[in-house]
């Protein structure tokens, strides 16, 4: 199941026990904010687990609970068409991620990097602490199946990212407030 959050900026993938969720960022990198380039713009894929609790009658609409992501692929580039900054973060601790891994590849081919990733989630997971078992082994090749619907979603987010950036307000966090 696919979920557009917000225009075509947020979507969620649901896979039973995982979740593959695309959003176009752009914020100030507060590691950077001495720097004239702080800004990064692009694109964030997160796999998270996710629970589904049914309850109540036949009729009632289950609770769905996305966990923080445990994996994370950046997009992100200091400008227009840069691809400098793209980079992963395989493993994350109660959503925070641990340092930048930066691939030469993934500059060079985005879209071909991440479908990479995603066909070998069960893999990357097995780094995460998340349980392997025979859920999340499903879970892991439903993604690998729909791996073209989300790439599509993230080289749509790298085309916008890829766009004259405009001047935006952010938030305490320095994420951009709009990013539509």
């Amino acid at each position: 199941m696919m979920v557009t959050m917000t225009d075509q900026t947020e979507r969620c993938w649901l896979f039973d026990t995982l979740a593959v969720t695309v959003a176009w960022v752009d914020f100030h990198d507060p590691a950077m904010a001495d720097r004239a380039d702080a800004r990064e713009r692009g694109v964030r894929v997160e796999i998270r687990p996710m629970t589904i609790e049914a309850g109540g009658s036949v009729y009632a609409s289950p609770a769905i609970a996305l966990a923080p992501a445990v994996c994370r692929i950046d997009l992100l580039e200091s400008a227009p068409d840069a691809a400098d900054r793209m980079h992963w973060h395989p493993v994350m601790i109660d959503g925070e991620p641990d340092d930048r891994e930066y691939v030469p590849r993934m500059g060079a081919d985005p879209a071909g990097w991440l479908a990479a990733r995603l066909a070998e989630v069960d893999v990357l997971l097995q780094r995460t602490g998340v349980p392997d078992d025979a859920d999340r082994r499903a879970a892991a090749a439903a993604i690998a199946r729909s791996a073209d619907e989300i790439v599509d979603a993230a080289r749509a987010g790298l085309d916008w990212a890829r766009q004259p950036w405009p001047q935006v307000e952010r938030d305490v966090r320095g994420m951009a407030v709009s990013v539509g």
